[in-house]
């Protein structure tokens, strides 16, 4: 324990024993409590540096740089940095809100002074003090019995349950879920806890999990392992993606082909071109949804060539590309954050005309099969009409309106007939 550390309990201990400015409930440990909330000094308390807000700016920047250390100032302002950059617009408003009237939500602290609830609003009240304005020097939080070392899987329980299943917590990042269930999954929390934490069904905790590790492979295949930022604004893709991907790894019949596992890896590292590009909605659905109209991969007739062409023409752009270390070495002290950016900005510019040329010249062609197709479909939706007619019933034999029509169909039948015999020769 630091001598820092031990000062801020020393502090929170003398805080705790005057009278409270009222209390609140709490939920920890599987039980609601009112507890007493205190005026603590901002001295007393650090950021909470893996704070659900900010979870993919941390780790980005831990992967290359350095480990974060609350404690110093350096590294203070650092995640200060983080907790505005996450939403601006939205912790603008929380600052003319908290100049106005004060803090209105409590917060919650460790017994050795570390945020769990509130990291944004107590970096907003230093921010107001740093440019002189007259607002209160405390923070009004509830201070816990535990440090995070005394019980880690409790106090990650409920800060989890704070920042994560809370209506209000829609404005954060959306990458950020699926990191947070990743720690807790890796902390030894189930599916099931971790969903009565973040107010999810343990099927959607499985279906972000089951994403998470589909961006890690994302990353990891670009050598961008661990900076978590470079996934910003493709969520969607993602998620869409991981679905079809499981459809076609568990088996489906809208595939009219025999695939294996070779041809859906194939897949994925297309898509993954396509993600990289900012590919969106329904033309990068078109590549891969599990349909028998609107998917190349669906469509035997499509597919190979699709594929193919895309590998002829990026692999090469690809294989050319500068790489990540060397990016690094000639920009040692530059955010690998936005050195990566300008590398993706730099294949995207290469890369897009062919990308965009390909996936219009096979919507053409799927089109086309589909229109090829359309007299079969037809005749078999047909068929299955026909059948279905119950002919057990008094109405279809009472109505003459029913002959006309069984007349006319098989008047058309025969027109079919006599089309096809002619066509054929």
């Amino acid at each position: 324990m630091t001598k820092e550390t031990q000062r801020r309990i020393k502090g929170l201990t003398e805080v705790k024993a005057k009278e409270p400015y009222k209390k609140d409930d709490i939920i920890y440990k599987g039980q609601k409590e009112l507890r007493p909330v205190h005026k603590i000094p901002l001295d007393l308390l650090i950021y909470n540096k893996y704070n659900g807000r900010i979870l993919s700016m941390v780790k980005s920047f831990e992967r290359q740089f350095r480990e974060l250390n609350a404690e110093l100032a350096d590294d203070k302002k650092v995640i200060e940095g983080f907790l505005w950059d996450s939403n601006p617009v939205r912790n603008k408003t929380t600052m003319d809100d908290l100049e106005t009237w004060g803090q209105k939500k409590i917060g919650i602290v460790t017994r050795d002074g570390i945020i769990i609830d509130g990291n944004r609003r107590a970096s907003i009240i230093n921010r107001l003090i740093e440019q002189g304005k007259n607002v209160p020097r405390f923070f009004l939080a509830v201070i816990l019995d535990d440090t995070l070392d005394d019980d880690p899987k409790e106090i990650m329980r409920l800060e989890t349950t704070y920042q994560m299943g809370e209506d209000e917590k829609l404005d954060y990042n959306p990458i950020e879920k699926y990191l947070k269930c990743k720690d807790l999954k890796e902390l030894g929390f189930s599916e099931i806890e971790i969903g009565n934490m973040m107010a999810q069904d343990e099927s959607k905790i499985k279906e972000w999990l089951s994403t998470m590790r589909l961006m890690d492979n994302y990353l990891d295949d670009l050598g961008y392992q661990g900076i978590y930022t470079r996934l910003e604004k493709r969520e969607g893709q993602f998620v869409d993606l991981n679905k079809y991907l499981n459809r076609y790894e568990s088996g489906t019949e809208l595939v009219k082909w025999k695939y294996d596992k070779s041809d859906v890896a194939d897949l994925k590292a297309v898509c993954f071109d396509y993600i990289r590009a900012s590919y969106e909605g329904k033309e990068f659905r078109s590549i891969a949804i599990p349909s028998k109209k609107d998917s190349f991969f669906c469509n035997e007739k499509v597919w190979p060539k699709f594929r193919d062409n895309h590998f002829k023409k990026i692999d090469p752009l690809n294989a050319a590309e500068t790489p990540v270390q060397e990016y690094r070495n000639e920009n040692p002290e530059a955010d690998l954050s936005d050195l990566l950016l300008a590398r993706d900005e730099e294949w995207k510019e290469q890369a897009e005309k062919v990308l965009k040329a390909n996936l219009n010249k096979y919507q053409r062609v799927l089109e086309d099969v589909n229109e090829e197709n359309a007299p079969m479909e037809l005749l078999r939706r047909a068929k299955d009409t026909l059948a279905s007619i119950n002919t057990e019933q008094e109405s279809f034999y009472g109505d003459a309106d029913v002959l006309r029509l069984v007349n006319e169909i098989g008047a058309m039948i025969k027109g079919f007939q006599q089309a096809i015999k002619i066509h054929q020769g």
